[in-house]
């Protein structure tokens, strides 16, 4: 049995759906506005979410990750009556389980919430058994990460190729290492081969090999890559930067198994597990015959898009004192922990260079801490300690100066401290008012700026009283 909250403003909609979940012997909820389904989303067990897109006070595409962000991490299905192709596609790539035009059916609504019900019914069970998937270093804090995980570890044990996918810098190495570590290779070699990085020229023999001789300069026989990883795991870095001249060669190894150095007459086994990863589309890149399309459909056994850091603050103190320890130990040093105002100023700063730009951030803090006994703002690179500082003011100023509670002072006393909701709620309020201040109401820029979904601005600026809001 499993609980199902409803959000739509239609009450026949709703009493529908509340009809066909109690049937199937789940225990409906019921929401008639976004923020309504919000606040029920966080403070309860919820399984699965049924989400009008067409709300009185917003749109619920706008909402999916903030339910999705919910405790329980919730499957969205999303219910319209205004169905579009592009309104499909946005919301399945927010992480919605299924996307259904109205009038829905018996049949239109059962489908999907069986199946997702009996996703986390093995979700479940398969913690039970053997625990969540782990890797040093990789956190899983948001909904987003959270479900990249779940792919990696229903992936990791077969030898089917992944693809891993998203910004420079979101750790897509980290995850192929974790895949290669959980999986039946892992006792065998990981081979990195970044291809934007292949020297142009020998590049089919740094990756197949060649034979003494086959070019000026090759005095030896040389060992390509590819054999280097067989049994083993190759992770293909940047694969959208492999010159399409090697692609139709590399593709024959991948279905052959087989590698013959250039020059040479002699084929070698080579079976490898293949993992590849880009921050490029490669489906346009196909489209645009800059990409063969036959090797992307050998890449795409599994795909992985990696969430960026920002939007996602979840996740920053987890990275950061994984990084931080491990930078210690690497030095012979105790692990440090974080004040106060060192760990504001990591969630202060948007990390445009994600998972590698706090990686490195960390190490260089931990090297600049000398005999402290913990970690502090110092100890962090100028701009990162500037963003921080104009956000502080930025605070202020855009509130007119107003103090409705305890500001950055009252960290300097444990006694003055308030209860955190009192405190964040207080923030909240302040932040959003400076914010409707500063750009007089206008919800595009707040919503640019803020990075808040929509339903989630007007969520909090109701919950706050805050009023002379215009829509954009």
């Amino acid at each position: 049995m499993g609980n199902v909250l409803i959000i739509d403003d239609d009450q026949s909609i709703r009493d529908a759906l509340a009809r066909v979940v109690t049937r199937l012997g789940h225990v409906p909820d019921t929401a008639a506005t976004l923020a309504e389904g919000l606040r029920r989303a966080g403070d309860r067990e919820v399984d699965v979410v049924f989400l009008d897109v067409r709300m009185p006070d917003g749109n619920g595409l706008d909402a999916i990750g903030d339910i999705r962000r919910a405790p329980s991490s919730p499957e969205v299905i999303v219910i319209t009556g205004w169905g579009d192709p592009d309104g499909a596609e946005r919301a399945m790539r927010q992480g919605a389980w299924d996307y259904i035009e109205k009038p829905p059916t018996v049949k239109t609504m059962t489908t999907p919430l069986v199946s997702a019900m009996e996703h986390r019914r093995q979700g479940r069970a398969a913690r039970e058994a053997g625990g969540p998937f782990r890797f040093a270093g990789i956190a899983g804090g948001n909904p987003k990460r959270a479900h990249c995980l779940e792919q990696a570890a229903k992936a990791a044990p077969s030898d089917v190729n992944v693809l891993l996918t998203g910004p420079t810098g979101v750790g897509k190495e980290l995850f192929a290492r974790a895949i290669h570590d959980n999986s039946p290779r892992r006792g065998k070699a990981f081979v990195v081969v970044d291809c934007a990085a292949l020297p142009s020229g020998i590049v089919e023999s740094v990756l197949f090999g060649s034979e003494k001789g086959v070019y000026t300069g090759a005095d030896r026989r040389r060992e390509g890559v590819l054999l280097r990883a067989h049994e083993g795991t190759l992770f293909l870095d940047e694969v959208a930067e492999m010159p399409l001249s090697v692609q139709k060669a590399f593709l024959r190894v991948l279905q052959e198994r087989r590698v013959r150095p250039v020059g040479g007459l002699e084929e070698a086994p080579c079976h490898f597990r293949l993992v590849a990863a880009t921050n490029q589309d490669l489906v346009a890149m196909a489209a645009e015959g800059l990409f063969r399309e036959d090797l992307l459909f050998r890449l795409q056994g599994v795909g992985i898009e990696l969430p960026p850091l920002s939007g996602h603050i979840e996740d920053i103190l987890d990275f950061a004192a994984h990084f931080a320890t491990e930078a210690a130990h690497r030095i012979g040093l105790a692990a440090r922990p974080f004040s106060e105002d060192f760990s504001r100023a990591l969630l202060a700063y948007p990390w445009p260079g994600n998972v590698r730009e706090l990686k490195n951030t960390l190490e260089g803090a931990v090297a600049l801490a000398g005999g402290d006994d913990v970690l502090l703002p110092v100890h962090l690179p100028l701009h990162i300690r500037v963003c921080a500082a104009r956000n502080r003011v930025t605070g202020r100023a855009g509130a007119g100066g107003r103090e409705d509670g305890p500001g950055e002072g009252a960290w300097l006393s444990l006694d003055a401290l308030p209860r955190f909701r009192d405190f964040r709620d207080q923030g909240e309020a302040r932040y959003l008012r400076a914010l409707a201040e500063r750009f007089s109401g206008d919800v595009g820029r707040m919503l640019e700026v803020s990075g808040l979904s929509r339903s989630r601005l007007y969520a909090l600026l109701k919950k706050h009283g805050i009023a002379g809001v215009r829509a954009s």
